[in-house]
């Protein structure tokens, strides 16, 4: 297992000796607006049900998911979050060999590795915003039984329009594309645009609850795949992998279709603004160079100073940032920082300017 990931917060707040709800958490992805209206008192009342075991294959809850997306139930299996499955399917599936479209979330990879499939990166290069060459990746990905995508990928927020991924598999029959979708309802205009309503038998599709609607810690995610592909999946999946809480919300959130609708809609319109306004403060600022993105998350590349010295100086002032040396293809002069609230937004950017300054020398500065 990789200790790469965002949101280590306990640890943070030991190193800086404070409490974990003292630092402002902008290493970890999720809606800065919190879970959808309603859904944190029903948990609390529905509490007891972590008295009696859950549905051992979570059917009540993917029924209410598939309903809810559009998809047959069949082609849907519940986990205990989306990386469940990535550990999964290389068995499941046999797949033996795979790319890993880089830079992106490490688990790809280390799930590859841990199931002994021989795997290689196709790395993506900052000179044209990490946008994939599709023609480039159709001709590798037939060489090998699986592809790993994420979309839009994590960390670089690039996001590929859907059509464009469906001419990618249609191209390469023979392979399987993984396409995980945790971030795709982050997207402006393309939030209900899944892949998995287009039932292609080489795609199996990754999608999160955990971003969008504010749960990570209850672990719950889906795998939409072709009937037969489900199938194999499903025997390999382990009994009770979605917990008794977890299973509630997915209904919950499901048979309240209009009010989740209503809350990725206003979350949506939230990070356009805060994405140009992030971007809008440090557009002027040197040695800082903010990558677009479609996600909760910005890109950052520095120069004159590493992710580490950065990332140091922003938790002494009590925000936390995701260093991005670890991912393959990026360096220690790549950060990433996920959008919170107005204010805290408007701080981090305020730090990351006026540590960039000392590198620079003085500059005039937009009003922050």
């Amino acid at each position: 297992m990789i200790h790469g990931h965002g949101g280590n917060i306990e640890e943070a707040a030991q190193a800086i000796g404070c409490r974990p709800e003292d630092i402002i958490d902008m290493s970890s992805n999720i809606n800065p607006l919190g879970p959808p209206p309603g859904l944190l008192e029903h948990l609390g009342k529905r509490l007891p049900a972590v008295c009696a075991l859950p549905q051992v294959d979570a059917k009540k809850a993917v029924s209410a998911y598939a309903g809810w997306q559009g998809v047959a139930p069949d082609r849907v299996l519940a986990g205990a979050g989306t990386t469940q499955f990535l550990y999964q399917l290389p068995a499941a599936l046999g797949i033996s060999s795979a790319i890993v479209v880089s830079p992106t979330y490490a688990d790809y990879a280390d799930a590859l590795a841990m199931n002994g499939v021989a795997f290689r990166h196709f790395n993506l290069t900052d000179e044209n915003g990490f946008a994939p060459d599709l023609n480039a990746l159709a001709d590798a990905a037939r060489t090998v039984d699986a592809v790993f995508f994420c979309n839009p990928n994590n960390p670089t927020g690039h996001h590929t329009p859907t059509h464009a991924l469906e001419q990618l598999a249609n191209a390469c029959p023979g392979t399987r594309f993984v396409i995980d979708e945790s971030y795709l309802p982050f997207v402006d205009g393309c939030g209900d645009d899944s892949l998995a309503c287009w039932n292609l038998p080489n795609v199996i599709v990754l999608q999160s609850l955990s971003k969008m609607f504010c749960i990570p810690g209850l672990r719950v995610g889906f795998c939409v795949a072709a009937e037969d592909t489900a199938g194999k999946i499903a025997r390999r999946s382990p009994p009770w992998a979605v917990n008794a809480l977890a299973q509630e919300a997915v209904t919950y959130i499901a048979e309240h279709a209009d009010i989740a609708a209503a809350h990725a809609a206003e979350t949506r319109e939230y990070l356009v603004r805060e994405r140009a306004a992030f971007h809008r403060h440090l557009e002027n600022v040197p040695n800082v160079i903010v990558f677009p993105g479609e996600a909760t998350f910005l890109l950052l590349r520095l120069s004159g100073f590493t992710a580490d010295e950065l990332v140091r100086h922003m938790l002494g002032h009590r925000i936390l940032m995701r260093d991005c040396a670890n991912f393959c293809g990026l360096s220690d002069r790549f950060a990433r920082v996920s959008l919170k609230g107005r204010d805290e937004n408007r701080e981090a950017a305020r730090l990351i300017s006026d540590f960039a300054e000392q590198y620079a020398g003085p500059l005039k500065r937009k009003a922050i």
